[in-house]
């Protein structure tokens, strides 16, 4: 059933959070007890992606986020991972096996989520350096690399 709910709702982009400042919700940072610093992202285009262990889509995207984030970085792109498992074990063994360079954060209470209006796993909010959402792109198939550079390309250009 969540599946079927995740196929139908993969399309569906939530248009009224487009062109409005990011929401700045209270994920805590891989490690600590410590919230994200959005303002420490201030200037850079960032690529905010929520994800979960048990979603197939979101494992088959991290090593193409990573090695774009890896080529990108110096130019002012920074990706923010959100995981919303409820078991952090199950994250840390996860990502044990997975190289990610990006910010990792968690928010297994759903307040981060809700905020953003998640809809479908993956989730990526294009976030420009004013910190204003300028895209949704929801799911992950490796046929949407593509779009999914030329956005980060178009708003690294915007200066």
């Amino acid at each position: 059933m969540f599946a079927t709910l995740l196929f139908f709702t993969a399309f569906l982009v939530r248009a009224d959070l487009v062109d409005k400042a990011m929401p700045l919700c209270t994920a805590k940072i891989e490690g600590g007890s410590k919230g994200i610093d959005f303002k420490s992202f201030k200037g850079k285009v960032i690529l905010i992606d929520f994800w979960a262990t048990w979603c197939p889509p979101c494992k088959q995207s991290m090593p193409f986020l990573n090695a774009m984030r890896n080529e990108l970085v110096f130019q002012g792109f920074e990706i923010i991972a959100i995981n919303v498992d409820e078991d952090r074990r199950e994250v840390e063994r996860f990502l044990s096996s997975q190289q990610v360079d990006y910010q990792l954060a968690y928010d297994n209470s759903g307040e981060c989520p809700e905020m953003f209006e998640v809809k479908a796993m993956p989730s990526s909010y294009f976030v420009d350096r004013k910190g204003v959402i300028r895209a949704i792109h929801l799911g992950y198939r490796d046929n949407d690399r593509k779009y999914i550079r030329s956005k980060i390309d178009e708003l690294l250009a915007e200066k």
